[in-house]
């Protein structure tokens, strides 16, 4: 088999794998950076030279799904083979992708934007193929059929990770992956079945896990978190991805106050995520692969946040719980704006629930010390942090020590690390070079073909 890493670097962005079963064509993803605007946003698809055979979408976040219009424009023919959930997700999002780039064609003068069109949208929405979990389905014919089962993966509604079996060897993706359950989604459900080859994420390899937190622990912390800011008439910012994190986090504000355990004040949420309660919900019937009743929005009485912020510097006009997109608080998306109205005030405070890119704009405040200055460009405002900024272990994505006990299980001859800034791939390549003496693990070179049988 061969492998060709079609993101723009060696980092979490334009996710994209080129696999070669023989003659047999398989691009796994084709994300979008979330860090770059225009045509650097997109992977390498100018090195997919020739017909690609089929596509697999493992997870609809839009660093894996965000470039697939191109890729499906170039390749009319080829089906793109995802979970049933997949199909009722991607669409959504990819408009909205396609919106975001109007504004910014208009905001940033980016004269190639948008990427695409409306009627590339739906040529993926025509090409999408729903396959059942745990089912075998062939692709290819002859010495390239290539016999593909998805599993669960437990990162977010509809992920998945999948075995490629091809002329008795076999290969094992990831995909974004958690072990652990969480409200709407359960915990992933791999076999451990021995593999040739592990092609594996390892988003958090450079975060340390601490000892005795666990999501349980966390979110207790959290709680109290948000309990004390209130309690003290301060307002907690939420930075959350609008699809799937969104709706997590919903839940467990439900059970909260259900148990009469979270602070009576208005809880707001931004646009795309309060939309996507609805296809989660469509989900969770149609599908049974994930959990969430939509009911939650009604009991915790939610309100949609209007674009009438606050001057910058000033607080939100109403003190409460501000559960906003982005994560990672990218630029001039609801949670960075309703930021510029918490920071400088000690009594609020600004909670990350998940994964933040270093390089983000929030990455960059949870590594700004108490005091300092943080700039909102484009609002010409420079806040100093007189707000709490903390950082909880709740993220989507697997511990590192789990991953190498996974690929322990499943003993592969070779590992490819993906998904993951370098320092996490040097901390994986280390420990997997120590748990797995007989294997071979790269870290492969973006651009650059990898013969790996």
């Amino acid at each position: 088999m061969r492998l060709t890493d079609l993101n723009s670097g060696r980092d979490i962005g334009a996710n994209s794998l080129l696999l070669e079963f023989g003659e047999h064509r398989m691009v796994v993803d084709c994300g979008m950076h979330p860090k770059h605007v225009g045509k650097p946003s997109l992977p390498r698809l100018g090195l997919v030279e020739g017909t690609v055979d089929s596509i697999v979408l493992t997870h609809c976040h839009l660093d894996h799904l965000g470039s697939l219009p191109l890729l499906v424009r170039g390749n009319p023919r080829s089906r793109v083979l995802t979970s049933a959930a997949n199909t009722l997700f991607a669409q959504r999002l990819l408009r909205n992708s396609l919106a975001v780039m109007g504004r910014q064609r208009e905001e940033l003068g980016v004269a190639d934007l948008p990427l695409y069109t409306a009627s590339d949208i739906e040529r993926v929405e025509a090409a999408l193929s729903a396959v059942p979990l745990n089912n075998p389905r062939r692709v290819g014919r002859g010495e390239d059929e290539v016999e593909l089962t998805f599993h669960r993966a437990g990162h977010v509604a509809g992920a998945t990770g999948f075995s490629a079996v091809h002329r008795g060897v076999r290969t094992f993706v990831t995909g974004d992956v958690h072990f652990t359950p969480q409200r709407t989604v359960p915990a992933a459900e791999f076999p451990r079945t021995p593999a040739d080859i592990l092609i594996m994420e390892c988003t958090r390899g450079a975060t340390t896990t601490v000892p005795d937190a666990s999501r349980a622990a966390e979110e207790r912390r959290l709680l109290r978190g948000i309990n004390r800011v209130i309690d003290r008439g301060g307002s907690v910012l939420i930075p959350a991805f609008a699809f799937g994190r969104m709706q997590e986090l919903l839940v467990f504000l439900d059970e909260a106050a259900g148990r009469g355990e979270l602070a009576d004040c208005p809880i707001f949420c931004s646009g795309l995520g309060l939309d996507l309660c609805d296809y989660l919900a469509e989900a969770s019937k149609r599908t049974r692969q994930l959990s969430f009743d939509r009911k939650v929005l009604d009991r915790l009485g939610i309100i949609a946040l209007r674009k009438q912020y606050a001057d910058p510097g000033r607080r939100p006009r109403e003190a409460g719980i501000y559960l906003l997109s982005s994560g990672m608080l990218v630029e001039k998306t609801p949670a960075w704006r309703v930021a510029a109205n918490i920071l400088d005030h000690e009594e609020s405070a600004v909670f990350f629930a998940g994964y933040c890119d270093p390089d983000s704009p929030g990455g960059q405040l949870i590594a700004t010390p108490p005091g300092g200055e943080f700039e909102f460009k484009g609002l010409d405002h420079v806040a100093k942090v007189r707000a709490e900024v903390e950082r909880f272990h709740l993220s989507g994505h697997a511990d590192r020590e789990e991953l190498v006990a996974f690929a322990k299980d499943l003993s592969p001859r070779h590992v490819v690390l993906t998904h993951g800034d370098p320092p996490a791939r040097e901390w994986m390549k280390v420990a997997l070079a120590e748990a797995l003496p007989k294997a071979k693990v790269h870290d492969p070179e973006p651009g650059r073909p990898l013969d790996l049988v």
